[in-house]
């Protein structure tokens, strides 16, 4: 028998379902979560057809397209990823050639990397944060070591994980996960995931952003910035469990050659700052350091959640943005937690949440109708 959706929450005219086997998510409107619902209680399909023809009197026909479609969407999302076989090698200290200190709200941490190019997969975004002081001995230690074809990653010389050398992302994922629990004390199991957004924020309350690649979300995140709003994080931002607030997280904003004419006349220094290649869909980016934040608040509460789309030629619109649309663009690519709790919590937190799309050409106008946002 097929499982169904482990929670079912409704957030206005749609109902949200979580797949626990999967740790999936699915967006359904009233009448199809009323088929689903029959699906659930008459499992056979002879069943099923006659009793949704008896409840909506429809043809027999059109009941088992519902049928057959229902089936196909609970085995898409009930099915359990294989248990994860990591590779391992022995810890070898003397893989660490190449040593950075970095220091962020005066905590101190060393990785140490094997490699130049192992390097620059976690290093440039966090090059603002190396210091030449040495470090004492109860400071947090990664090592990263490429080997077989395989990147090994340490934490105090016990192995978090081990990847493929062409699914480096994941590491810098994990990586990211790891820093941000050292940095605020908390282990992965507190937080209820790390959205891929970026966020800024007013010193009172945090927006989302979020936008598919080539929409101009991180350009649009430093404008804001360089406008006088504070950077939370960028690309990777997390919710604590506990009160779903977005906390900070120390990454520069990683900037496409396209937006290097616009951000070069409103951010001191930018055309000095380093190019650095990311590969043929990317090409060579600057990374843009957060400005210094005077508030000393490490989180912030989020009630808003904006799509950025930039289109030439334009006018700029902001307008509401339904649950299903903001999901589809952020979901695929960020992480939340598998746990039946966090996704309640999740769940309950997308429902207060309000969901808006600004399409705009003029980046100025944009940065304005955006920042009033934050009183509405």
């Amino acid at each position: 028998m097929l499982k169904g959706p482990s929670l079912s929450k409704q957030i206005k005219e749609q109902q949200l379902l979580w797949f626990g086997n999967s740790n999936s998510y699915v967006i359904v409107d009233q009448n199809i979560n009323e088929l689903i619902n029959l699906f659930v209680v008459h499992d056979k399909k002879n069943n099923f057809i006659s009793a949704v023809s008896d409840a909506h009197g429809i043809p027999h026909s059109q009941a088992e397209n519902f049928y057959n479609e229902i089936q196909t969407l609970f085995l898409t999302n009930t099915v359990v990823e294989n248990e994860k076989h990591t590779s391992t090698i022995p810890f070898d200290a003397t893989l660490r050639k190449y040593a950075e200190t970095y220091i962020i709200n005066d905590l101190a941490l060393q990785i140490n990397y094997s490699h130049k190019k192992v390097k620059e997969i976690l290093h440039p975004q966090i090059a603002h944060l190396t210091s030449k002081n040495s470090l004492n001995k109860s400071c947090v230690v990664f090592d990263v070591f490429y080997a077989d074809n395989r990147l090994y990653f340490y934490k105090n010389a016990s192995l978090i994980d081990s990847y493929e050398a062409k699914n480096y992302h994941i590491l810098q994922g994990n990586f990211c996960m790891q820093l941000l629990c050292v940095i605020h004390n908390k282990s992965e199991d507190d937080w209820l995931g790390t959205i891929h957004a970026s966020t800024v924020t007013n010193d009172k309350e945090a927006i989302l952003v979020i936008g598919k690649s080539g929409k101009g979300k991180s350009t649009f995140t430093a404008h804001a910035m360089a406008s006088g709003l504070n950077l939370v994080a960028d690309d990777f931002s997390p919710i604590l469990a506990k009160n779903s607030h977005v906390y900070t997280y120390p990454g520069a904003i990683s900037i496409k050659s396209g937006a290097f004419e616009s951000l070069s006349k409103k951010i001191s220094g930018f055309d000095d700052l380093p190019l650095i290649f990311k590969g043929q869909e990317k090409g060579s980016v600057k990374f843009v350091v957060p400005f210094q934040n005077p508030s000393t608040r490490q989180s912030y509460p989020c009630q808003k959640m904006v799509s950025i789309c930039y289109k030439p030629n334009s006018e700029t619109e902001l307008k509401e943005l339904s649950l299903s649309k903001s999901m589809e663009i952020f979901v695929s690519d960020s992480w939340i937690s598998p746990k039946e709790t966090h996704a309640k919590e999740f769940m309950n937190w997308m429902a207060h949440l309000s969901f808006y799309e600004l399409t705009y050409s003029n980046t100025k106008e944009a940065i304005e109708v955006f920042s009033k946002l934050f009183n509405a």
